[in-house]
């Protein structure tokens, strides 16, 4: 069964992902052209700003997954229920206060704002509807946890992504019929409330026991036991992840806004495609860690191998590639320079490469084990962000998200993870590491050579340009791994594909 969660999980999610990140670029391409980078600025400020107010909920989601693992394991409605009723009233409560603190941030964003001639009072308005759309989610998460701790995240999870593919739609008609951002948000919103709707009936239908649930049934809220830890490790992720926006818009303005955007669109659309297997092997991995200790270092083994190795194929052609597509799709005002590209592409490569690490801090719920560690790199990030951008604008706070990441997650979760969990030497993973390294570089300088007699002319030529690059580092990739013995994970592969074809 917990195969067969995961295959389903990470191909929906791998495949609505797909579609929402190809309506996503028509989308940007769209709203440039019919509303203008300032309004596209701004629509990415706002997601910026919510994912700070997001805040207040502490990540103690990963709590709840985690405190839920056992009693589904072991089948204890009684126990479900009252984790799940305390889910509820806790997030009913977040819900509310983000809601309210967006109303009073909205007074203060034009703070945020370097210049724009976009009137206050519009963008006060949008940023309030955007808030409260994005506020609807969490009136429905306690629901969405239950499927992820029950491996069946794809039963929510999927009804996200059909909500984005409609907003996406949506956005593309409504710019080209000639309406404004505001009527894209209203939009939105009402899109928003029909979805939780839904995942709430879909949730009652499938939990049956949750029917069970009355005045007298008690409310087990022993998840914000980890409130503490789990903030840090919130703020830092918020930080480290959300801040670059946030920065450039105060201190340069709009245009690096969109500059940066269609760049990290194009990453973002990538790792959310792969990140869809951190989805699908988190509530597994918490499973394994219940049932299954023993498995614990042989399956951390095979997803490290398996994540550098999908880290290489995307990595090499992604980096000759990324910054000729943003020329011939957005115009070539809003490239960058290789070196630029060079740390977008790096960025890419680590949110890759972490999937194993925070997969199994999450998992075994040592929250409090990386809290320092997260503080850390979280301070770094800012105050180098902050020391950067106004020499090298991008080129500054990307270098301080790399390397806050070095210094903080690379150096600190190996080490937790080996000594807590999978009971093996750090070393070790550090070895396999720099093996990866070096195969990645002489994939990357042969890459170069080939990349020399190719072309870029047309959006045909480009495509027909990176199928060679592609083809080209996979099969230097595939030689790699198999001259060095890493390919463990092939043989986990085809055992799950068996095993997904017999239980069908």
């Amino acid at each position: 069964m917990r195969t067969k969660n995961i295959l389903k999980t990470f191909l929906y999610g791998l495949i609505l992902t797909s579609i929402i990140a190809i309506l996503g670029l028509i989308k940007t391409k769209v709203l440039l052209d019919q509303l203008g980078e300032e309004y596209v600025g701004a629509y990415q400020l706002f997601t910026q700003l919510f994912t700070y107010l997001s805040l207040v909920e502490g990540g103690i989601g990963a709590s709840v997954a985690f405190h839920l693992y056992k009693p589904i394991h072991q089948k204890n409605t009684e126990k479900i229920n009252a984790i799940f009723l305390g889910a509820k009233k806790y997030f009913r409560i977040i819900g509310i206060i983000i809601i309210c603190l967006g109303v009073i941030l909205s007074f203060g964003i034009m703070f945020l704002i370097k210049e724009t001639s976009i009137p206050d009072i519009y963008i006060k308005v949008c940023f309030i509807l955007f808030v409260i759309s994005s506020a609807m989610n969490y009136f429905t998460s306690a629901h969405a946890l239950l499927y992820e701790a029950e491996q069946k995240l794809y039963k929510s999870s999927n009804l996200n992504h059909i909500l984005s593919i409609c907003e996406s739609i949506a956005a593309i008609v409504i710019a080209m019929l000639g309406g404004k951002l505001l009527t894209i948000l209203l939009v939105f919103l009402i899109m928003s409330v029909l979805k939780n709707i839904i995942l709430i009936l879909r949730s009652r239908k499938d939990h049956k026991y949750i029917a069970n649930i009355s005045k007298d049934t008690p409310v087990d809220m022993s998840f914000k036991k980890e409130a503490n830890n789990l903030i840090v490790t919130k703020l830092s992720s918020l930080l480290n992840d959300n801040i670059d926006i946030l920065i450039l818009s105060t201190f340069i303005g709009f245009k690096p806004v969109v500059i940066y955007t269609a760049y990290n669109q194009i990453v973002n659309m990538i790792t959310q495609m792969i990140q869809r297997l951190n989805s699908a092997l988190l509530p597994s991995v918490g499973n394994l860690l219940v049932s299954e200790k023993n498995k614990a270092r042989e399956t951390f083994t095979e997803l490290n191998s398996l994540l550098f190795f999908i880290g290489s194929l995307v990595f090499v052609p992604l980096y000759y590639l990324l910054t000729p597509f943003i020329g011939l799709w957005y115009g070539e005002e809003y490239t960058v320079t290789s070196i630029i590209c060079l740390l977008f592409v790096i960025i890419l490569y680590i949110n890759i490469i972490k999937i194993s690490l925070e997969s199994y801090i999450k998992a075994a719920g040592e929250f409090k084990s990386v809290r320092n560690c997260s503080i850390f790199q979280s301070i770094i990030n800012l105050v180098l962000s902050l020391a950067l951008v106004g020499k090298y604008g991008i080129g500054g706070v990307l270098a301080a998200t790399v390397f806050s990441f070095i210094i903080g997650n690379f150096i600190n979760f190996p080490r937790i993870i080996s000594k807590k969990i999978i009971n093996d030497k750090t070393i070790n993973y550090y070895k396999k590491v720099f093996k990866y390294l070096i195969g990645l570089t002489i994939n990357l300088v042969i890459c170069y050579f080939v990349n020399n007699f190719l072309q870029n002319t047309n959006l045909a030529t480009w495509l027909l340009n990176g199928f060679i690059l592609f083809a080209i580092n996979f099969a230097l990739t595939a030689a790699f791994y198999i001259i060095t013995k890493e390919t463990s994970f092939l043989k986990r592969i085809t055992l799950i594909t068996k095993n997904f074809r017999a239980k069908k």
